[in-house]
């Protein structure tokens, strides 16, 4: 990385690792990029396909009254999660550069996201599930197609909240046991459900799986983590094992507004910003602004599907284009909103330069280098998986 010439940091080399649980691991990847036309050829429609998946609990507003409530309790200062329409236009629009791409895109939102849906609740008994007939409605294995839409897609979207070991896509929604208004106090162990458990993308369901060699860009915090932590924990070596190709991951806490424009009467709140995206949308062609790890993902799918680039190469050159389009962008809040670098005193003066307040706009622009450096290649750099447009 060199910054001599340019005014933000430039990446001068594509970077990938090559890893897996043990050398045989990393073998069976490198033999998968050598062999891998052969492969696929053997795969038929596979390679033409590609999914994008967007879970729950991705957007926040600030909520008047629950808002407060739930800050009262926790003694924090965040937004809640509530519904705001931003992971679905970032879904549409990331499926909208893959169709346009010449791949055949199956695009889930919200619960059908997950691996998998619940079948046969009823036999648990309602002393443990009030409404087992509503949570199979919204989660059931008819409803939930996101494990399958994977394993039969060769470029992989995911937008979920996870940890090193497991993200999913349930969050919120399942741990309220599907009743949106009570997201807010779900937040709290002791009001949460759990049942957000059954759906999640974890490494004991993941290794045991058998993928083909797809390229998985997954959009949320500390999944691409390895260090310091056996690969048979970490979730991106589970999918290297089970036969993923490439993946980029952010190995850190990953930032994101939640929202899409402050609101008109309650700053932080109401739905301006959905129905202008909506109205510039449906008159214009016109896509929302994206921001953070999303920006770096639109920019990796199109240089590899369009651009016939590597993927060690297509993270370089969205990493070099992500600052120029995001730095200037000003937010209320970048969920996750604690920080702490282990040093009070460091802290104190972070702070001292960010927005007071949740109602004050800012740059934030230390979560925005954070993002640039945190997104990670696992898999040969050198690697170029299959794209329609160029049929190759």
């Amino acid at each position: 990385e060199n910054d001599t010439y340019t005014y933000y940091p430039f990446q001068e080399n594509a970077v990938g690792r090559v890893t897996g649980y043990d050398s045989e691991d990393c073998s069976a990847l490198i033999a998968r990029t050598i062999y891998y036309d052969t492969i696929i050829q053997m795969l038929g429609e596979w390679k033409n396909n590609a999914t994008v998946q967007t879970g729950c609990g991705l957007e926040f507003q600030k909520v008047p009254l629950l808002t407060t409530l739930a800050n009262m309790i926790s003694g924090g200062d965040e937004p809640t999660k509530w519904p705001t329409g931003e992971s679905m236009f970032t879904n549409l629009h990331i499926t909208h550069d893959l169709q346009e791409s010449g791949f055949n895109v199956k695009n889930t939102f919200l619960l059908e996201s997950q691996r998998e849906g619940f079948s046969d609740l009823k036999s648990v008994g309602r002393k443990y599930i009030l409404f087992p007939r509503v949570i199979e409605a919204i989660s059931g294995e008819n409803a939930v197609h996101g494990g399958e839409n994977q394993r039969n897609s060769n470029i992989i979207f995911t937008f979920a909240h996870g940890f090193y070991y497991l993200y999913e896509a349930g969050d919120i929604l399942m741990d309220a046991r599907g009743f949106p208004p009570f997201t807010t106090m779900s937040r709290f162990y002791y009001m949460g459900s759990g049942l957000s458990s059954k759906g999640t993308y974890d490494v004991r369901s993941i290794v045991n799986s058998e993928y083909n060699p797809s390229v998985l860009f997954v959009e949320s915090c500390i999944v691409g983590r390895t260090d310091g932590i056996m690969p048979q924990n970490t979730l991106s070596q589970a999918y290297l094992h089970a036969g993923i190709n490439g993946m980029v991951a952010a190995t850190r806490v990953t930032a994101d507004p939640g929202y899409l424009e402050p609101g008109m009467i309650f700053r932080g709140f109401g739905a301006k910003g959905f129905v202008n995206a909506t109205l510039n949308l449906k008159l214009k062609g016109e896509y929302p602004d994206m921001h953070f790890g999303a920006v770096i993902a639109q920019d990796f799918i199109l240089d590899m599907a369009q651009g016939d680039n590597t993927t060690g190469m297509a993270l370089r050159n969205a990493k070099n284009l992500y600052l120029p389009k995001d730095a200037n962008s000003t937010f209320m809040w970048t969920p996750p909103l604690p920080f702490t670098t282990g040093e009070e005193t460091i802290d104190r003066m972070v702070e001292e330069k960010m927005p007071q307040s949740m109602s004050e706009e800012g740059k934030f622009m230390d979560k925005k280098y954070h993002c640039l450096h945190e997104f990670t290649l696992y898999g040969d750099p050198a690697f170029n998986p299959y794209q329609p447009l160029n049929g190759d």
